[in-house]
């Protein structure tokens, strides 16, 4: 009785879903939504009551559920009751926790980042702490969002976390009060040499639009200010109203920022800024990145369609649909993809095509063009390209291979290890025999990296031996190996710029935390160093927003 009065529950718990999302789409078949159900109220019936082995009925459901929703796109999703505290820490930016970043190394979810000030970091937690066991559970092995969802809690709860250290040669143990975490949406704003304002935004949560006002009406107040960069990037959005407030920073009162439009008259809505800006003149270089998405192509797009200012860096990401939440019974909720958004110009950004739930690339030659205000050249489709791109493909191929085994995370921790303090973010730099210490650092891990023409080679030979060429030709290659393992060297070190400015913001982390990490290196920060060159020579940022005549 006990297990068919859970299966009930669970059964409606699926039929509200499916109810719910047969409520916004009103012109499907009435017969044909009524048969689907009883359908699929049938199976998992049947399911639940003649399978050979007992099952979840929450797990079936929401497998049934989370397959039905994939078929459509990744966006639209079901959140279920206990999952929804932490969707709603990411569009108010609290949560209650501990306070500290994690990422995945081989076996253990590791410290990444404790927040300035958090209980973690009072309590004496490390970057680099291994963690072993929470509340008394083994969370070795265990996923990210596994050890999150234990770390997270109420405020004012207690709990225990045992880490492994570096250097400790026993586990250490911290019991910790939980607190109401508020992340920052703007961690770093401060002044670049030109008289530049310098102001990092990494999530549209709640007063994202408010904190880049302060953040440049301080500036302003105690600098002078001749031109702003704001950061975009790795920036993956967040609430539209705040990209609206973000753009309103620097566009005039009533200026359009986006549209969207969903399947019906009533799903359509023109954004436009409600305020007076911050500064309406001011030069202004937007940073863009392969991960910028969504509310920040809205305020790049804006910004770029509107001929506000210049947008650096590489091709964003692409993501043009926008979400709303709706709630459920039992305290669940679902987001779906509810509408496109439309920039000034008019174009869509979306890079992909949905159908059936499978993702159509929209190619570059079918791109359609469209005008900004002066008249300069645009296209939809495919995110926002920069202005002035800043090429790191090169790079990022090689972050990806540093990243897998945390070479840069672990060097950084091992010169934490030998350094006890370190001068001031904007005093410290790394120098070239650090860079030679971190080479040898890879080499003694075992570090590989394939070149493009290394892996051509690697194909090569095995046409070679399949086709049974001569040994000649087998050591001619072997000859080409011999000078590829060398290049791989060398394009190691045509990235050392970048290679230190990364390395740099993680060893300044572990002193200074966030903020000291954004500060430092900013010399060596490629997109950085472009938009100063930029807002210092006034003539080629005027050429690049010229009206075309």
């Amino acid at each position: 009785m006990k297990l068919m009065h859970k299966v009930k529950n669970k059964l409606t718990i699926g039929l509200i879903v499916l109810l719910g999302l047969m409520g916004i789409s009103t012109e499907l078949n009435d017969f044909e939504i009524a048969k689907n159900l009883e359908i699929f109220s049938n199976i998992y019936r049947e399911l639940n009551t003649f399978y050979v082995d007992e099952v979840d009925p929450e797990y079936l459901m929401e497998t049934g559920v989370n397959a039905m929703l994939n078929s459509l796109d990744p966006y639209t999703t079901y959140i279920p009751a206990d999952e929804v505290a932490q969707f709603r820490s990411t569009i108010t930016g609290k949560y209650g926790g501990v306070g500290a970043s994690i990422i995945r190394g081989e076996d253990h979810v590791i410290i990444s980042l404790p927040y300035e000030g958090g209980p973690a970091q009072r309590a004496g937690l490390q970057v680099g702490d291994k963690m072993l066991e929470i509340d008394g559970q083994n969370v070795i092995g265990a996923s990210m969002q596994e050890v999150s969802n234990k770390m997270r809690g109420q405020a004012n709860s207690s709990v225990t976390i045992k880490i492994a250290r570096t250097g400790s040669s026993e586990p250490l143990a911290f019991t910790l009060k939980r607190e109401e975490i508020k992340v920052n949406n703007t961690p770093y704003y401060g002044m670049l040499e030109g008289d530049l304002a310098y102001i990092v935004l990494n999530s549209f949560s709640e007063n994202a639009g408010k904190n880049v006002a302060k953040a440049l009406t301080e500036l302003k107040e105690s600098n002078t200010v001749k031109g702003v960069v704001l950061d975009l990037r790795g920036n993956t959005g967040g609430l539209l109203t705040e990209a609206v407030n973000v753009a309103n920073v620097f566009l005039d009162k009533g200026s359009m920022v986006v549209q969207i439009k969903g399947r019906d008259k009533e799903g359509q809505q023109v954004f436009r800024t409600l305020n007076n800006p911050v500064d309406n003149e001011i030069p202004v270089c937007v940073l863009i990145d392969k991960r910028s998405a969504s509310a920040s192509e809205i305020v790049a797009g804006a910004i770029q369609d509107l001929d506000r200012g210049v947008i650096v860096g590489q091709r964003s990401y692409g993501k043009g649909l926008v979400q709303n939440t709706r709630n459920l019974s039992f305290g669940a909720k679902i987001k779906l993809t509810t509408a496109r958004y439309y920039i000034p110009s008019g174009r869509c950004i979306q890079a992909l095509h949905y159908k059936n739930g499978k993702p159509k690339q929209i190619v570059d030659s079918v791109r359609t063009p469209y005008e900004t205000m002066g008249g300069r050249l645009v296209y939809d489709g495919g995110g926002i390209n920069p202005d002035v791109v800043v090429d790191n493909l090169s790079f990022l191929k090689i972050m990806k291979s540093f990243q897998k085994n945390l070479y840069l995370f672990d060097f950084a921790t091992a010169y934490q290890l030998k350094h006890k303090t370190i001068a001031k973010p904007s005093e410290f730099r790394l120098t070239d025999q650090d860079f030679e210490d971190f080479l040898t650092f890879l080499n003694q891990k075992g570090y590989t990296y394939q070149t493009e023409a290394e892996k051509l080679l690697v194909a090569l030979e095995k046409s070679a031996k399949k086709e049974t060429y001569s040994e000649a030709l087998n050591n001619e290659l072997e000859d080409i190996k011999e000078v590829l393992s060398s290049s791989r060297q060398g394009e190691l070190v045509k990235q050392k710029d970048r290679i230190l400015n990364t390395l740099q913001r993680l060893i300044v982390a572990r002193y200074y935390f966030e903020r000291g990490a954004l500060e430092t290196a900013s010399d060596l920060d490629a997109e950085l160093q472009q938009a100063r060159q930029l807002l210092t020579n006034s003539a080629t940022y005027e050429k690049i927003l010229a009206p075309v005549k």
